[in-house]
């Protein structure tokens, strides 16, 4: 059986919870190459600008000792610090679960930003105020960035005003006037700038080619699904082509010719059999078709249109074709997915990616809606009977992953190396 960081109906520790659903949300391989492109170009984005916040900070803290005696007080710098860390820990916390930085993440940092320039400033001793133990000026670099990657150009120009007269004005402050103009300060107001400019255009660019190779890859594989379906309702045509012509053509072909008696007793049980065929083509359960788990997921993504949701369609590498009961499954099991999107998430757009990793075949539905509490969930929504029994039922399993205001991930696991996928 599958490894489920999360069951319905066996609620885990709140702390396990938030890791498995971090490592789904960043570390995890299938759901980094199944997200929509934007989301990947933003989360990509936000570890360079951690890295680069990493970067001043390390620094500080293994210098935090040895620079002790530039400080007028050495207890208050290290406070400041561990504030500064502390920040960046939290930031790191909401943006690893919402997976980009809000509007209110950024108005918080350069303020936080705007007093660390003040209050380092004032506790460098005088001579220190342009060195390296102005540790303030670097950690203001990161914040310019975070600025320029969020915020639109109008904004950035703002905020980015913002950083550069707070570090000028206290700077002057404890100089006495404004800095030198080759000193390093200089450098880092020059630096922010850049920073900004660079990280809000890079952003910009990899959104914009993210949301373009989507839109071709949905062009394709609706190109794609169409082809296949066309392709089996060709082959089923094919196929009951060939049997009609080999049964009840061939017998009217006989009578017609006087080659047979159509009263004789054995012809009419002929006639009888081939008529029932004949009768079992028009009633005939669409669902025994030999038909593709993609034909079928597009059905389903098809008819949760209907209810006015807008899905994305993406699919991976699928080598293995399932079973037919284990397409019925999985597909039934999106469709109430899908439909608990629509009646309780509180959002019109939803995800469906597909992909077979190391052997495990997964079917994943995601949104943004408001999502709910996985402990306090009683088997409602019909995650237990219409989804968990469904995936049980052909050797599957379900993770599933929410948290209130953060919308819900529903994830169909089935072994495509198990006995069954050989039936």
């Amino acid at each position: 059986m599958l490894d489920l960081a999360t069951r319905v109906g066996r609620p885990p520790r709140r702390i396990s919870r938030f890791l498995a659903e971090a490592r789904l949300g960043w570390v995890d391989a299938r759901l980094m190459v199944m997200m929509p492109g934007r989301e990947r170009a933003l989360r990509l984005v936000a570890v360079v600008l951690f890295c680069q916040r990493a970067s001043y900070i390390v620094p500080a803290l293994l210098g935090m000792t040895s620079s002790a005696d530039r400080y007028h007080s050495p207890a208050l710098n290290v406070a400041l610090l561990s504030g500064a860390v502390g920040w960046n820990v939290l930031l790191g916390m909401l943006v690893w679960r919402r997976g980009w930085f809000s509007y209110g993440n950024v108005v918080v940092d350069v303020a936080i930003t705007c007093g660390l320039l003040v209050l380092v400033n004032a506790n460098i001793r005088s001579g220190y105020e342009l060195s390296a133990a102005n540790w303030a000026g670097k950690f203001a670099l990161g914040s310019a960035a975070l600025v320029g990657a969020v915020l639109t150009l109008r904004a950035l120009l703002l905020g980015l005003a913002l950083l550069v007269l707070t570090a000028v004005a206290a700077a002057s402050v404890q100089i006495g006037g404004l800095p030198p103009w080759e000193s390093g300060f200089v450098n880092h107001v020059n630096s922010s700038v850049w920073f900004a400019l660079v990280l809000h255009f890079t952003r910009r660019f990899l959104c914009a080619q993210a949301g373009a190779v989507d839109e071709a890859t949905q062009r394709r594989l609706a190109a794609e699904t169409a082809t296949a379906a066309g392709a089996a309702r060709y082959a089923e045509r094919l196929h009951h082509y060939r049997r009609l012509h080999d049964t009840a053509l061939a017998t009217l072909t006989a009578i017609a010719r006087g080659g047979l008696d159509h009263r004789a007793e054995d012809v009419r049980r002929r006639c009888g059999r081939e008529a029932d065929y004949i009768r079992s083509l028009v009633t005939e359960d669409r669902a025994e078709a030999d038909i593709t788990l993609g034909a079928s997921l597009a059905e389903v993504v098809a008819d949760a249109t209907g209810l006015g949701l807008r899905v994305h369609l993406l699919s991976g590498n699928v080598p293995t074709q399932p079973p037919r009961h284990v397409v019925r499954a999985v597909c039934d099991a999106a469709r109430e997915a899908l439909n608990n999107v629509a009646r309780h998430a509180g959002t019109g757009e939803a995800w469906v990616t597909v992909d077979c990793y190391e052997g495990v075949l997964g079917v994943r539905i995601v949104d943004r809606g408001v999502g709910f509490d996985t402990e306090a969930a009683d088997g409602g929504f019909g995650l237990r009977r219409s989804i968990a029994e469904r995936m049980t039922e052909v050797g599957g399993e379900l993770q599933l992953f929410s948290e209130p205001g953060h919308g819900t991930s529903v994830e169909l696991l089935w072994p495509a190396s198990s006995p069954e996928a050989d039936e």
